[in-house]
């Protein structure tokens, strides 16, 4: 990785709204102009903690005029997508590919349990009712419990996210949600 002269920043840009199945020789020819570090070693693709395309990545560039040069293609199509194109620096960079990815050391015993395929209606109370089974002391969990609801097309229809101080718990309920699952 080649840090930049000024702060070890390095030149980097994030590119948003690649196509998932977007490959690092098509990053490379939509930056055609633009002298990328180390070829195709110089691209970083971000992936969800499923190991999925986010649709995201780093490009390291050999210099600042090389930065200034790829925020140009801002808004330019790869096939039928526009990218986003902005100025980021390793920190950033090395931070993101950190903390992403199936691999993530955050990932893997976060303490939370996440919930896809929520119906729209879904509300808190039917989530508690849900894991009443498992959960005998529910209105003390209830307390350390905050709901986040996300409606994303990604995430289609709902999911959310449920936050548990105590992993052993976290580990039940994700057993009892796989139980839910097989029985259809």
């Amino acid at each position: 990785m080649m840090l930049g002269t000024e702060g070890g920043e390095g030149f980097v840009v994030k590119v948003r709204v690649l196509p998932w199945s977007c490959s690092a020789d098509e990053v490379q020819r939509f930056f055609s102009d633009c002298k990328i570090q180390n070829g195709a070693q110089g691209i970083h693709f971000i992936y969800t903690r499923e190991g999925r395309p986010s649709g995201k990545a780093f490009v390291e560039l050999e210099s600042e005029d090389e930065v200034k040069l790829a925020l140009k293609k801002d808004r330019e199509t790869m096939g039928h997508r526009y990218d986003e194109v902005f100025k980021s620096n390793n920190v950033e960079m090395d931070w993101v590919l950190k903390h992403t990815g199936p691999n993530s050391t955050d990932t893997a015993n976060d303490g939370f349990v996440r919930l896809r395929g929520l119906p729209f209606e879904c509300s808190k109370e039917k989530i508690f009712q849900f894991f009443s089974g498992i959960l005998k002391s529910l209105r003390a969990v209830e307390l350390k419990l905050e709901l986040t609801m996300t409606h994303h097309e990604s995430l289609w229809p709902c999911s959310g996210q449920v936050p548990m101080t105590d992993l052993g718990l976290a580990e039940d309920i994700t057993a009892l949600a796989e139980q839910q699952a097989l029985k259809g």
